[in-house]
């Protein structure tokens, strides 16, 4: 008997398994950590070991949070799979007193992977004092309809979504 793991669980994993990555820079800076992936890819072992999965799309880190629990960045991980894109929104906690930085929450947005099969252009943030707002076009891959998707995003895990469908235009 083999098992099949579905999409959202494939992305799921995949960004579980991206959030490890950090865990091996003890909580540096952005540019800190750019430079000592830099050093530990330079063996050539390890660049040739890993790959990343051809199903991740793009990764962006998009906007700074805070709260009473700490503080960290928002990443945007989009994924591509048979043309349509998925969204999954990683919380990312910058380690304390040499603390690695790390992913403390990770969800997958489940409205593009049940009700809309779209290819979506990569959300661009807006950051506000109470929340990241992400906006992004995309498009239905059968009907060609046209959609605008807003997330907003606040406390680690807490997201809301709303998708506009687009009128076609004429004369």
């Amino acid at each position: 008997m083999t098992l099949q793991l579905s999409d959202l669980t494939k992305q799921v994993i995949l960004a579980a398994s991206i959030s490890f990555a950090p865990a091996l820079l003890h909580g540096a800076d952005a540019d800190v950590q750019d430079a000592k992936i830099a050093e530990v890819m330079a063996p050539t072992y390890i660049t040739e070991s890993y790959v990343m999965p051809v199903w991740v799309d793009q990764v962006q880190r998009v906007c700074p949070w805070r709260s009473n629990a700490g503080e960290g960045y928002i990443r945007l991980i989009r994924s591509e799979h048979d043309g349509r894109h998925g969204i999954i929104l990683q919380w990312i906690r910058k380690g304390i007193a040499g603390a690695p930085t790390q992913a403390i929450s990770t969800i997958a947005v489940t409205e593009l992977d049940t009700t809309y099969h779209v290819r979506v252009k990569m959300p661009e943030p807006e950051l506000s004092d109470y929340a990241c707002y992400l906006t992004a076009m995309g498009e239905d891959m059968m009907t060609e309809q046209r959609y605008k998707f807003d997330w907003i995003l606040k406390g680690p895990g807490e997201y809301e979504f709303h998708a506009t469908h687009m009128l076609n235009g004429g004369m």
